[in-house]
């Protein structure tokens, strides 16, 4: 037998043997291990209610907005969640000589907490601390954020979060930005308002 087919047999073999090895440990009647994915998602629309930018010419106030999407926790106590949003930035101030917009990627992770549900009882209170990993231009930053706040469940039955939501975030530290506009500046702490709809998820398992 040529050295290259006696090559080829001697592997087989030795993945053979692997296989009825693994095959073996497993414990008998054992499920093959599945991932499981978020079982809700959420679309929001989300608005700080001031947003101001430090500029070295002084201080301005910015027309902000995002939309995102949002993996939401199971709803049985605390859960980890994540998000992606876009956030619009439009600054317009003679005096910090900055007129324009720019955008803010931002990868949000982090612990929800969402209340029990509950029969005849479709408020449920939602809280959540998150880290919030953004890019601006060139700019990579990371900031803490805090929420709190309640979701409507259009079927209250459900332990599985649905329905609307009414989020109150706050951003806690400054995120310093090369380029806001044209300029270099930091962007403020601030506080805002998230609405959103939790519906159920793509890759829910039946």
């Amino acid at each position: 037998m040529p050295p290259s087919r006696a090559r080829f047999f001697s592997r087989s073999r030795t993945l053979s043997c692997l296989a009825i090895l693994l095959a073996g440990s497993l414990p008998a009647g054992a499920a093959v291990p599945v991932y499981k994915w978020f079982p809700s998602n959420e679309f929001y629309f989300a608005a700080p209610l001031a947003q101001n930018l430090h500029y070295p010419g002084g201080t301005a106030r910015a027309a902000a907005w995002a939309f995102g999407f949002r993996a939401v926790s199971n709803g049985e106590g605390v859960g980890k969640t994540g998000a992606f949003q876009i956030q619009h930035l439009t600054v317009n101030n003679k005096t910090a000589g900055v007129n324009g917009s720019f955008y803010l990627l931002e990868l949000l992770a982090g612990a929800e907490y969402i209340s029990p549900a509950a029969q005849n009882q479709p408020m449920r209170f939602t809280a959540a601390a998150l880290a919030n990993l953004g890019l601006s231009d060139t700019t990579l930053y990371m900031a803490p954020m805090l929420t709190a706040g309640l979701l409507y469940q259009t079927n209250p039955a459900e332990q599985i979060p649905n329905g609307f939501s009414l989020t109150l975030y706050y951003r806690l530290t400054d995120i310093h930005l090369d380029n806001a506009a044209g300029k270099p500046a930091a962007l403020r702490p601030a506080a805002g308002l998230r609405l959103g709809y939790i519906f159920p998820g793509f890759w829910t398992q039946k």
